[in-house]
């Protein structure tokens, strides 16, 4: 026994002399940022390494030893952040969990503004169902930063939030974009999709709540599949001449300018 452990001791470790991409891959697979932190204290070679994994991923299972789930994610985000080298970020992906019953727009105010810093892929940014009201606002109001090399972002907000597009500024490698779960304002909801993202194909828009009663407005040049349902929708009002599929839920009068159409779901359901 004590001849395997002097051999074992002179072994090579072979997984740390790995060059920093393939390190960063089996970061990535751990699924979980904080995981991957906790690696810095393997060794020296290991001390940095996570801070140039492409992906964060802060499931909703980190609550652990009566931590806060929103301290744990905004420690591990100011940890990446120190970091001096600036690496593009291929994947954001917060999963708040049912636990934290308030969660201030501030805080979701600030992963934004870091999404808009470092990434330059997708975002997946999720809060739980808060209580919505007919008759009172949301409790928060968040302003979406350009983000100019986001490809796909998915936002699903618990009718917690009002959510309003920059006022200037685009989402020009924009492919996908999801609003589940929100409140919008049907002008500025027009404004974002038909002058602010340009390349645009997948608009998924679920279980949104206009501000007041409103015709809504999707026009875009590039949309090819749309999903829509919508409170105090009076009209929608399409036009979009490459569109091939479109699903609406739970709505009253439509209008759909969308030659190209091949699929077409109308649900009450």
């Amino acid at each position: 026994m004590e001849h395997v452990r002097q051999r074992c001791g002179r072994e090579r470790d072979r997984i740390s002399d790995l060059p920093d991409h393939l390190l960063h891959c089996i970061l990535s697979h751990l699924r979980s940022f904080p995981a991957a932190v906790r690696t810095s204290a393997l060794s020296r070679r290991w001390r940095r390494v996570w801070a140039n994994v492409p992906d964060i991923v802060l499931p909703n299972d980190l609550i652990h030893q009566g931590a806060s789930f929103l301290d744990i994610v905004d420690d591990a985000l100011a940890a990446y952040t120190a970091d001096p080298v600036v690496i593009p970020l291929r994947r954001l992906e917060i999963s708040v969990p049912y636990e934290c019953e308030n969660v201030p727009a501030r805080r979701v105010t600030a992963w934004l503004l870091l999404a808009s810093r470092r990434l330059a892929g997708e975002l997946d940014l999720r809060v739980p169902i808060g209580h919505l009201s007919a008759h009172k606002p949301p409790p928060g109001e968040i302003e979406l930063p350009p983000l100019e090399r986001a490809t796909s972002m998915c936002l699903v907000l618990g009718h917690r939030f009002l959510i309003r597009p920059p006022p200037a500024g685009l989402f020009p490698a924009l492919v996908e974009l999801s609003i589940i779960l929100a409140t919008v304002d049907a002008r500025e909801l027009q404004v974002l999709v038909s002058s602010q993202c340009p390349r645009l194909h997948k608009l998924t828009l679920l279980f949104v709540t206009l501000v007041n009663d409103s015709d809504v407005c999707i026009s875009s040049a590039s949309l090819r599949r749309l999903s829509f349902h919508g409170r105090k929708t009076r009209r929608l009002n399409v036009a979009a001449p490459n569109l091939q599929e479109l699903r609406v839920y739970l709505f009253g009068d439509a209008r759909v300018a969308a030659p190209n159409l091949a699929e077409l779901l109308v649900s009450e359901t």
